[in-house]
């Protein structure tokens, strides 16, 4: 059985800072490159660590400090610091090596690394850990190389990786051709150690790289490193009598940036005082190990308490167990207890079935949902591989994938996804991924571009030229062959996995300058991750050419723009700036929206009028205040065509602004488009709407004489023309109260800033209903009355033999049509609900009075 991997690694860096890491120059100034590039390559190591080694520890090892402190220092381990124990790597050990100055000793390399072992024997014991030693050194200063071979059996013993990061060291070829041709006595005493350390290192099973490449490892980009852990075990159930044991594993999942969370300023204060008062302490008393029992255990965790209050009793807590969840369900809140909601839970077992098998190219690409999971056979079962490396091949020769239910956990939510077979030259395997459902889907009509549609315009339709222009412009960015190996052959560019996230990169390079500088301004983009964001300017110089003509090919013409200024400040129209003090100068921006340029007014703000009327009553100063009306509007400042009533109101309900004037002129603009756009009837109904809403909130705002005017213009348009057919639909029955459709002027009596008077009214429309006094109910008009009663809609009919011409009424009702021609008329009533459309031919009808006491909605379809 193989032996599981430890997923914890113990680290120890051993790093030299000794007299042989600085050198002095021939005019005796000290230079410290090599220590300087020995503490960048530790800093690196650290912080790729904190970033991406979430479960690693670390320990920090220094070599030629003039004290001493580790656990062998009574054996004659001197000139050996040990910093940190192993132990999760913090922002204070960077901090340390910031700071770092050059030792002012001489240490033993091989002591260094007796020391770690001992440390990673104490850390590791009887603890699932690997074990790897960093020694970063430029073997200048002197090394013992006594009992070599017990420090070698002991490296294999424990199982230690070592990583020599050489300063200044030569490459191994260049080192090499100074063996052939030097002889080993005339080498200085760094080439002897250069040696040594590579012959130990490869004694050992270790690496030794020169620091600069070390350098350029470390700081190139890399992915955080995640756990193999299976997300699935289970069968894969092709038949009850046929399944295959499987284990799936999270094959691509999208990376996101780290939450942020809350912490205490006053703790992270107190930390910062005793820290403080510890540093005084030290430098006061000189004593470390006294110091180390004063450390802060103060945390900046903060744990948050939630408390619930009434909206109408606010000073009442309200428990946990009091509280119920509840779905909004149109405007009301429906409540869900607990066991509601675990009965609404959908118990399922755990499953992998397949329900039947489909054509590949039959799943377009944009069904991919959700991550993608990779499956393969049973680790050890031999059958199980045998079988399923059968069944992927037989979906390749196919051309065919896997439709499977999928649910990944007991009582788990169940999924409809597919698998599709992969054959690699070492392993085969299953990919899965969810399928959407009829909900997940957006369905949008586009108009036709394809050359081989048959509604596609002409002017669409691309010639030869274009064609081979588009051609060559791809070749040209082919990714493809645009970048090279060792070797000089093309290979593909921009590999998702040699391809980095920018975005996480640039926080991670922050997030570290940051935890070093508190309090300075967070670094530039890098220039290598800039190259991640900008297109190459290889791929743009090679195609540099095939752009200019594929630009050739399709001309582009630039339209109108679209810009002016406005000017409010009393009666100042004309553009200028005014010298009063409520003058604003705002832009007018137009852009393309639900296929209409519209034109947005930019910094309106509110005002309140002179004469102190209703109208366009406004906050002045209410942009600074945020509100709820702010939410619900949603910062609505357009009436679109998708939903122009809704659009229409949140546009007068907003308080931030003054938006009356524009929504009102948008409504207009709306109107007319959707009666102009209709096909036949199509928009009518909707566009009916719009002008009910219009006419509630110019009556609302007082902004009667807009309203009016605007229906005026409409008949202009459309009455007896083209649309005539949509100004009869909105003015039908306007004379009858009942009617829904009863489009007309806003009078006096509606709105106060109307001046529209009853008569205007009724001679707008030109349907004067003729006014009829009808004679007073005497006694001997009882006998001809007839009273009808049913369900409590009372319908008294009076009829009189005052004519003797025939008149014939037309009634269109919900169920039936009825013609009467006789000498005397019959009188049909209405209710709420009827749709009645009446034609006199005569000179004489007769009068109908209804009285409605009570409308119901039983009323039965023959009364209707």
């Amino acid at each position: 059985m193989a032996t599981t991997i430890p997923l914890k690694e113990a680290v120890v860096v051993i790093l030299d800072i000794g007299l042989g890491m600085t050198s002095k120059d021939s005019d005796g100034t000290t230079t410290t490159s090599s220590i300087e590039d020995a503490l960048r390559s530790v800093t690196l190591l650290y912080q790729q660590k904190l970033i991406y080694g979430k479960k690693d520890q670390l320990g920090l090892v220094l070599i030629g400090t003039k004290g001493t402190k580790n656990n062998l220092q009574d054996d004659g381990y001197q000139h050996i610091t040990v910093v940190s124990d192993i132990e999760e790597p913090s922002i204070e050990t960077l901090k340390y090596l910031e700071n770092l100055a050059p030792g002012e000793s001489k240490g033993d390399v091989i002591d260094s690394l007796i020391v770690a072992m001992d440390m990673l024997i104490r850390k590791t014991e009887n603890k699932k850990y690997q074990k790897r030693i960093f020694l970063v050194t430029n073997a200048r200063d002197p090394i013992n190389t006594e009992d070599l071979s017990i420090v070698r059996d002991q490296f294999k013993k424990i199982d230690v990786k070592l990583n020599i990061i050489g300063v200044d060291f030569l490459e191994e070829k260049e080192e090499n051709e100074m063996d052939t041709g030097n002889n080993n006595k005339n080498k200085s005493l760094k080439e002897k150690n250069e040696i040594f350390l590579r012959e130990f290192a490869e004694s050992v099973d270790g690496v030794l790289v020169p620091v600069k490449q070390a350098l350029e490892m470390m700081s190139f980009f890399r992915s955080q490193s995640v756990m193999t852990r299976t997300s699935f075990r289970g069968a894969l159930e092709i038949t009850p009598e046929l399944k295959i044991p499987v284990w799936g594993y999270l094959k691509m999942k999208q990376q996101i940036l780290p939450t942020l969370k809350k912490i205490s300023s006053l703790a992270q204060q107190q930390i910062e005082q005793q820290q403080q008062q510890q540093q005084q302490n030290k430098d006061k008393n000189n004593n470390d190990e006294d110091n180390e029992e004063g450390k802060p255990n103060i945390t900046l965790d903060v744990n948050q308490e939630v408390s619930y209050y009434s909206i109408t009793d606010p000073d009442n807590e309200i428990l946990k167990p009091d509280l119920l969840k509840g779905y909004k369900y149109g405007k009301s809140l429906i409540p869900f207890s607990k066991i509601d909601e675990d009965q609404l839970k959908y118990s399922s077992s755990k499953c992998l079935k397949v329900v039947g098998f489909t054509d590949r190219k039959s799943i377009p690409i944009y069904y991919n949902m959700g991550n993608t999971e990779v499956f393969v056979s049973q680790p050890g079962d031999k059958q199980s591989e045998e079988a399923l490396s059968s069944f992927i091949h037989a979906l390749v020769e196919t051309d065919q994938v896997m439709i499977v239910r999928y649910v990944k956990t007991m009582n788990g939510s169940p999924y409809l996804g597919y698998m599709i077979p992969h054959v690699k030259s070492d392993y085969v395997c299953l990919y899965y991924n969810h399928l959407p459902l009829a909900d997940d889907i957006r369905q949008y009509q586009f108009p036709p571009i394809s050359p081989k549609n048959p509604l596609t315009r002409k002017s669409n339709i691309p010639n030869a030229e274009q064609l081979e222009a588009t051609q060559q412009l791809i070749d040209s960015m082919d990714l493809m062959k645009s970048e090279f190996d060792e070797d000089g052959d093309p290979i593909q560019m921009l590999k998702p996995r040699f391809t980095y996230n920018p975005l996480l990169q640039h926080f991670y390079q922050c997030l570290h300058h940051r935890s070093l500088h508190p309090n300075t301004q967070i670094p530039k983009l890098d220039p290598v991750i800039a190259e991640y964001i900008n297109p190459d300017q290889i791929i743009m110089n090679k195609s540099k050419q095939s752009i200019k003509n594929f630009a050739d090919r399709f001309p582009l013409t630039k339209t109108t723009v679209f810009s002016k200024t406005i000017a409010i400040s009393g009666g100042n129209t004309n553009g200028t700036t005014s010298n009063t003090n409520n003058t604003m100068i705002g832009g007018v921006k137009y852009h393309w929206k639900d296929g209409m340029l519209i034109g947005e007014e930019i910094n309106l703000d509110s005002y309140v009028t002179d004469d102190g009327s209703e109208a366009k009553k406004r906050k002045v100063n209410d942009f600074s205040e945020f509100s709820l009306d702010k939410l619900v509007s949603g910062y609505v400042t357009e009436v679109g065509t998708i939903n122009p009533v809704q659009n229409f109101k949140d546009m007068l309900n907003r308080r931030d602004m003054d938006l009356v004037d524009k929504a009102i002129t948008l409504m207009k603009e709306r109107i007319l488009q959707l009666v102009n756009d209709s096909l036949r009837d199509q928009y009518y109904q909707k566009a009916f709407e719009c002008i009910k809403e219009l006419r509630v909130g110019c009556i609302r705002e007082s902004e009667a004489e807009q309203f009016n005017g605007f229906l005026k213009e409409m008949r202009s348009l459309f009455q007896s023309k083209k649309r005539d057919d949509f100004w009869q639909y909105i003015t039908a029955d306007v004379t009858s109260i009942l009617s829904e459709k009863s489009i007309n002027l806003i009078t006096q009596d509606e709105c106060d800033s109307s001046e529209v008077t009853q008569e205007e009214l009724d001679q707008f429309l030109d349907k004067k209903v003729k006014q009829f006094n009808p004679p007073p109910i005497t006694k001997d008009h009882l006998h001809k009355l007839e009273i009808l009663s049913i369900n409590s809609l009372i319908i008294i009919v009076l009829t009189t033999t005052t004519a003797t011409t025939t008149a014939t009424t037309k009634t269109t009702a919900t169920t039936a049509t009825t013609t009467a021609a006789t000498t005397t008329a019959t009188a049909i009533t209405t209710a709420t609900t009827t749709k009645t459309t009446a034609t006199t031919e005569t000179t004489t009808a007769t009068t109908t009075i209804a009285t409605i006491t009570k409308t119901t909605s039983a009323l039965p379809n023959h009364y209707i």
